[in-house]
């Protein structure tokens, strides 16, 4: 806003600063206070020595490892009305105002939180899903543009995901998880494999979390974890919220595949994205397999 007056200006220009620092302060505040919450309800939700955390960034195969590691942890009955009554987002919950809930062992924990927000005294195990970057792109700005915003950009909203240096982008996630610097018990799973090798990838899961597979659950789990069983059953997975009749929500499962990244990615894109994951990831990657 410009004024003829400067010292009208200079006024504008004070306020305008004061409210924008204002607003940086209520946002620390308020992150302040889930996290308080959030404090609270694991007192009363608990750690126990078999919990599996089931960590990514968001799309980078959350719902399948969670199906996944239901299947192989019960009988595989399809009758809960969501994926969370079995597995729950904890960190959801507390944002919905939910109440813990008592679940069975082994818990099959999701979680989309950074590195730092657990301690190096935290009971279970950690399953650590990684996906490529390109392709998580691509799934989670579907996912945006279908559930909250119909005609997001996708380059602004691939700066801002992957690029921006002032929030918990994509590579800082990363690299915090795949560093481990507090020695979590984790087991890195590549999204990439699970399509490939499914039953190595279920052997070495299988192996981690101390679970034992029959021969006669290896054709039921391969099945429901397949990307045609899973569309079948959306409903259970996705998120149905009321809202207007324009957002979109039978697209959750989408495609499962992998590759997409590099068809939708401008070059331009595709080659800032493979230097940055040289520079801060590659090297990570390779060691965790």
């Amino acid at each position: 806003m410009k004024f003829d007056n400067p010292t009208d200006q200079i006024t504008y220009d004070l306020i305008d600063r004061l409210q924008k620092f204002v607003n940086r302060i209520a946002a620390r505040i308020n992150s302040f206070s889930r996290d308080l919450g959030f404090m609270k309800y694991k007192m009363t939700f608990g750690e126990r020595d078999d919990d599996i955390y089931i960590v990514t960034f968001p799309k980078s195969g959350t719902t399948l490892m969670q199906m996944l590691l239901y299947q192989m942890t019960t009988d595989g009955s399809m009758d809960f009305n969501h994926i969370y009554d079995v597995s729950p987002w904890i960190r959801n919950d507390v944002f919905l105002k939910r109440p813990p809930r008592e679940f069975p062992s082994p818990r099959l924990i999701k979680s989309h939180d950074p590195y730092r927000k657990f301690d190096r005294s935290t009971k279970g195990r950690f399953i650590f899903v990684i996906r490529n970057g390109m392709d998580v792109a691509v799934s989670l700005y579907h996912q945006q543009k279908n559930y909250n915003k119909a005609d997001l950009d996708f380059d602004k909203f691939y700066k801002k995901t992957f690029l921006d240096k002032h929030q918990m982008n994509y590579f800082r996630f990363m690299k915090a998880w795949l560093q481990n610097k507090n020695k979590l018990n984790v087991l890195y799973i590549h999204f990439e494999d699970i399509l490939k090798d499914f039953d190595q990838t279920i052997d070495r899961i299988a192996q981690f979390c101390n679970i034992e597979i029959t021969a006669e659950d290896r054709p039921r789990i391969k099945d429901r974890c397949s990307f045609e069983f899973m569309k079948q059953h959306e409903d259970k997975f996705g998120e149905q919220p009321p809202k207007p009749k324009e957002r979109i929500y039978d697209q959750f499962i989408r495609k499962g595949k992998a590759g997409e990244g590099k068809k939708t990615l401008s070059e331009m894109q595709q080659k800032e994205y493979l230097q940055l994951f040289e520079k801060e990831l590659a090297q990570l990657v390779e060691k965790r397999r």
